[in-house]
Order: structure tokens, then sequence, then C-alpha cells
């Protein structure tokens, strides 16, 4: 853990059942014309699309929508930019799940941009973000990404040359973030599922992470205990709890403050690397691998005697997740593997093969999967391990 760190701005948050309703009062602070950002399913269709339309009439706020309906590519925002550059709105607003976000995060970067997106793009690109942008507003519908908190908008291309890469600036963070649990409580089991590994593996990966410090650790163990507290009960049992979906929002919140704030490990990794591989829901890599990877870095951290403080984190994931007291921290933290493995089986997570990913597309994955911030460098061979054993 490092005592010398800095620590992202955050947007400003309105959180809790109903907050929608505060969405125009907010607009009417940048102007009264928008661009909204919505995926092609849920929202869009639903009773608070229908609310927030009609009060948006009521305050004369116009609107122009934008559906985003697959994590967004450089030709969706290039495209939407030429829509809406030439009549500029005063304020963007992303309503879905992470993809909308980072869809609308990135049109309101690149609405005032001079150059077509994967110029800006990291490791793709060959400019710097300017961190100039039309005012954004982030209204998640799903507990995943945290993409609400964060200062990074992912951009994929699928297929033969494809990657997922990061347009980011400190100033990308949204200036506001409304968090209303009741846009997600028609949820889906399966999308709950995914969404909410993906919250819970960020948490572990920057809790873990060579980066973390000690606001990071305590936000990622706060929401840690969120998500062991309402996600399985969530997916199998009650999916209408609103108690239970605000305390996996508030943890997807957590997790995007602590992924900006200390970075991500070797799961994250591998979601890129297999997300520019196939088309494949970024929850889903995130869900399908998280047990096997900390398995094989749990193994790899015990044989090395420099890693004791990586070995205690396992064991405090170990109390929190089986509320164990008095257990020697071997036992913890193997029953923290034990726990993940036994989630992955309960919640039905896919395996990699089911998204169409091929024995043969295995080391390609694994040599473009990066390390970066784990607690412990995990070799090719067991990289590919991993994926194997998830296929």
């Amino acid at each position: 853990m490092k005592f010398d760190f800095s620590f992202s701005h955050l947007p400003d948050l309105h959180f809790g059942a109903g907050k929608l309703n505060h969405l125009p009062e907010i607009i009417s602070h940048w102007g009264n014309n928008i661009l909204l950002v919505t995926g092609e399913n849920s929202f869009s269709h639903s009773v608070y699309y229908e609310h927030l339309t009609s009060r948006l009439k009521t305050q004369c706020i116009l609107w122009r929508e934008l559906m985003i309906g697959h994590e967004p590519s450089p030709s969706d925002i290039d495209q939407g930019v030429q829509l809406y550059r030439d009549s500029l709105p005063d304020v963007v607003v992303a309503i879905g799940g992470g993809s909308v976000i980072d869809a609308g995060k990135a049109l309101s970067a690149m609405l005032v941009s001079e150059l077509p997106i994967v110029h800006y793009l990291e490791q793709v690109g060959d400019t710097q973000p300017t961190g100039k942008k039309v005012p954004f507003i982030a209204v998640p519908t799903t507990a995943g990404t945290g993409s609400e908190a964060t200062k990074n908008a992912v951009i994929s291309v699928v297929g033969n040359g494809g990657f997922k890469s990061s347009l980011r600036h400190d100033n990308y963070i949204p200036n506001v973030a409304i968090i209303d649990p009741e846009l997600q409580l028609t949820c889906p089991a399966s999308l709950t599922a995914c969404s909410g590994m993906d919250a819970f593996s960020q948490l572990v990966e920057s809790y873990l992470s060579t980066n973390a410090n000690p606001m990071t650790d305590t936000l990622a163990l706060d929401g840690i205990m969120h998500i062991v507290q309402s996600l399985e009960e969530l997916v199998l049992c009650q999916p209408t709890n609103l108690l239970l979906r605000s305390k996996m929002a508030y943890a997807a919140w957590l997790s995007g403050i602590t992924l900006a704030n200390a970075g991500l490990g070797t799961v994250h990794g591998f979601a890129s690397s297999v997300g520019a591989t196939t088309e494949i829901p970024h929850g889903a890599v995130c869900g399908s691998l998280m047990a096997e990877t900390n398995k094989i870095t749990l193994q790899e951290l015990k044989k090395s005697n420099e890693q004791g403080i990586s070995l205690q984190k396992y064991a405090t994931l170990g109390r929190i997740t089986g509320k164990y007291e008095g257990k020697p921290n071997d036992f913890l933290a193997e029953y923290f593997i034990d726990y993940l493995e036994q989630l992955t089986e309960k919640l039905k997570l896919p395996k990699l093969g089911q998204f169409g990913v091929k024995g043969n597309d295995i080391e390609s994955i694994a040599s473009k999967t990066s390390n970066k911030n784990n607690p412990v460098k995990l070799s090719h061979e067991q990289l590919v391990k991993i994926l194997v054993n998830r296929l």
C-alpha cells in the first residue's frame, strides 16, 4: 500500500430511488438542448423513458437521441460527431449500461475535438486528448463498469487487427452522475450477474493492485462487502429488491472510483484482449475468468517471500466473503478462491467458448494480455492455462 498518492476528482453525485426525476433541473444549469445517448433496448422502451421525456417537454428542454446497441467503435463515435457537431448540444446525457456511458463520454469529448477519435486512443493513437468536452451527465442502468465515476471511455474494434483502447483524460470524468437503483429493477438475471462480476473484479483488482493506496483500499473493501451481501441474492432470489439493487449500484460506483485511482489487473487485461478477438460482453469475460485468474495469482504469490501484503489482502477477502474469525491467513486466502469458484457456478457464468473463442485463439489472446498492476506477474504459460480452463 502506498502512502504517496493523488486522487481524481469525482462527479457531483445524486444517488437514490427516484433521482432520475432531478435530471431536467440539473440539465437546466447548462442550457435546454441535449444529446441523449441510450441503449437500443430496455430504457428507451420503459416507463422511465416516458416519464423523463414528458418532464423534458414540460421544462422546454429539447433533445436529440442517439442509440448505441453495443460497445462503441471508432466509427460509431465519428458518425455521431458528424451528426451533431454543427449544432452542439449544451449537455450530453447518457442513460444505459457501461457501453452507453462510454459512448456518451466519448461523444462529449469528440464533439469539441479536431481529429477522429482513433487519433486520441491509448496505444493506438498519435495525439494526446485535449480534455475539452461538452458537459456530460452519466445515468447508469446496470451495476457494473462504474463508468459513471471514471475518466476513460473504452472504444472497441473486434476481429483481425482489433483492439479495445481507452480515450482518457482527467477532465472526461462526468460532471454529474445520477444513480437511480429503480432503473436497474428490470435488469435480467444474466446481465445482473455479468455486470455485477465486472464490478466485483474491479474492486478486487484495485484492492490487490500494486498502485493501491489507503483510500482505494477502504473504498474497495466497502464495495466488496456490499457485493457479497447482494449479488447472489439478486440473481438467484430477489431481482426486484430495491435495497439489494441499491447496494449493487453503490458497489459499482465505488469500483469506478477505485479503478480510476489504483488501476486494474490481469482479469481486465484478459477482457481487453478477448474483447478485441470476438463479440463478447465485457462483464462476461470478467465473470468467467475472475476465479481462475485469482487462483493462479494466489498460487504464484505463495511461491514468493516478498508478497506478504498481497497474501494478507487475500486473507482479508476471505474473511469478508466467509465471515470467518480466528482462522489462519492461509485458510482465509484459499477460502476466497473457493468462494469465487462457487459463485461462478451458482451464477452460471458463461465460458469463453460460448461466445466463439476457439483453442487456436488462446496463444494470441494470452500474448496481448496485460499483467499491469497485478500483485504478481503471471507468465505466458499461466495466462494460457487460465484461458484453457475457461474455454
